[in-house]
């Protein structure tokens, strides 16, 4: 029984490391890392890739918890993350875990990988969190940056500090945030009002929050086909199968706006999802592709 509980308590601090964030930032650095890629003789440093992006994206996510608590306590979709967010060894672990992915980069990556990741985390944990959550409903817009710097590492860990690739995976992450967060702040906008944060469905009616879903999101797709006309050294099955993909999510984001049935936070939801479909399926087939092409 004891180890239940144990097992319960670990279960819960895990959770406050948001692992789901993790694990998505670990697939853009994969993603840019085999886009780099020219032989499977530096596959080797896909392992302190991997563990310095996760350290770093733990600690970032956890200094978050830390500085919003007052703001989590206010919010339903968050008061779980109270609790331990205030104890020395919680507070501990976030410059540690910082310390150790940043020490990994340094020893078996480079110094570029290493900026990258560290600009990763202040852009999260102060740029988005201190500076701007609280001030703007600009902030998911400027914050959002913070997701586009695993592109920037995955790639400088085996080649050079960035490329048109690497940017380009860097600016679709970035314009994907705006439709992908507003979305789930339409479904939770009241708990936005709660809080005081003036996430753009909370602090504007629902008309105009719908509008900027769609706009933002059509602008993530016509950057997405600039690959079309530029070459930027992609796989060529990125541009057989983006097309379907787009086609689904600019079908979503009309359904959001249109659709008659259902309630529009229900709408909403699936409209988030759909974002994640449509970053994780551009994602696969840039990595897929890359894979084929050193096979």
């Amino acid at each position: 029984m004891r180890w239940l509980i144990t097992m319960s308590r670990f279960g819960s601090a895990f959770k406050l490391t948001k692992p789901g964030i993790a694990v998505l930032l670990d697939l853009v650095a994969v993603t840019t890392f085999f886009l780099a890629l020219k032989n499977f003789s530096l596959m080797w440093k896909l392992v302190p890739l991997l563990a310095a992006g996760t350290l770093a994206s733990f600690s970032s996510s956890l200094a978050n918890n830390f500085l919003d608590r007052d703001l989590d306590s206010k919010m339903k979709r968050t008061k779980w993350r109270l609790g331990s967010a205030t104890s020395i060894g919680y507070l501990i672990s976030i410059p540690t875990l910082l310390a150790i992915a940043l020490t990994v980069s340094l020893l078996f990556l480079n110094i570029a990988t290493t900026v990258w990741i560290s600009l990763g985390f202040l852009s999260y944990s102060v740029l988005y969190t201190v500076v701007l959550k609280r001030r703007t409903s600009w902030n998911i817009v400027i914050g959002g940056i913070a997701g586009s710097f695993p592109a920037l590492a995955g790639w400088s860990a085996v080649g050079s500090a960035w490329s048109g690739a690497s940017l380009f995976v860097a600016l679709i992450v970035f314009l994907w945030t705006p439709p992908h967060f507003w979305s789930l702040a339409l479904k939770y906008k009241d708990d936005y009002k709660a809080a005081g944060i003036p996430m753009l469905p909370a602090v504007t009616n629902e008309a105009k929050s719908i509008n900027a879903i769609v706009v933002s999101t059509f602008l993530l797709i016509a950057f997405s086909f600039l690959p079309l006309f530029i070459n930027l050294g992609l796989p060529v099955l990125y541009k057989y199968l983006l097309i379907p993909f787009s086609a689904y999510l600019i079908a979503r984001v009309v359904i959001l706006k249109f659709g008659k049935t259902g309630r529009i936070e229900v709408r909403a939801i699936k409209t988030f999802l759909s974002t994640n479909y449509y970053l994780t399926a551009l994602l696969a087939i840039l990595l897929a592709g890359s894979l084929f092409r050193i096979i």
